[in-house]
């Protein structure tokens, strides 16, 4: 009787003994979980609040959607209002897991050199994920108001564009439009008895001045003949006189 008294004090001992340490378990288990839980709503509950330089006030606020993980930007200043999103995977970066809210801070240093938040980078790659695949950025998704840029430079950018097409399609560019020379007129031939026109002066240059031409009288053969006679029959003082007679004469 006293050894199976002894056996069942054992087996008593040894029981309580094990559903101790399953309680003690299962209050630990129970204990991370609460501290997991709280981490996870640390991240998707609280926001995460900054100023921009432009002293924008602004609040990030992390939520799922479907496979990714969205984050809305969300600011105002001065009654204007603006937000934005980005989506991604940041769940396949392991520091990521360790300490996810660390991860959106790092955007967030980023985002706060900006005059307006939701015009800096289309894509966010923390520091700590920079190892990480392209799945686990930020990638901008949409934002309001939306942001237009001018017609020209978006012409200016579609013809650059469909030039390097082009260019890699072995197409000669467009040839620029050269500016015309003025035509030249041609001669028309002149007219019967009219008289020709003088040739224009080139640019620069003066007209030249008229030159008069001075032609010699010809002498007659009767001047010539009475000279003669004056010569021959004239003393040489009256030659003159004698000339001029002799010529008077002789017409």
């Amino acid at each position: 009787m006293r050894a199976v008294s002894a056996i069942l004090l054992l087996a008593c001992c040894v029981w309580a003994t094990h559903a101790q340490a399953q309680s003690s378990q299962g209050n630990s288990n129970q204990n991370n979980n609460d501290s997991s839980a709280k981490q996870r709503g640390s991240i998707w509950d609280e926001p995460i609040k900054f100023n921009t330089k432009a002293k924008d006030a602004c609040t990030m606020v992390i939520s799922g959607q479907g496979d990714f993980t969205k984050l809305r930007v969300s600011c105002k200043n001065k009654g204007k209002s603006y937000w934005c999103d980005y989506l991604g995977k940041p769940n396949l970066c392991r520091a990521y897991n360790n300490n996810p809210r660390h991860y959106f801070t790092q955007i967030m240093w980023e985002m706060r050199k900006q005059q307006n938040a939701c015009q800096g980078p289309r894509v966010y790659k923390p520091l700590m994920c920079k190892l990480a695949s392209d799945e686990a950025q930020m990638v901008f998704h949409n934002s309001w108001p939306k942001t237009t840029t001018p017609r020209p430079a978006q012409n200016q950018q579609n013809q650059h564009q469909q030039g390097q097409q082009n260019q890699q399609q072995g197409k000669p560019a467009a040839p620029t439009p050269k500016p015309q020379a003025p035509k030249q007129q041609k001669p028309q031939p002149a007219k019967p008895g009219a008289k020709p026109a003088k040739p224009a002066a080139k640019p620069g240059q003066q007209p030249r001045k008229p030159t008069k031409t001075t032609t010699a009288r010809p002498t007659t053969g009767g001047e010539s003949r009475a000279t003669k006679l004056a010569q021959e029959y004239c003393w040489k003082s009256f030659h003159g006189i004698c000339a001029y007679f002799i010529s008077w004469f002789q017409n």
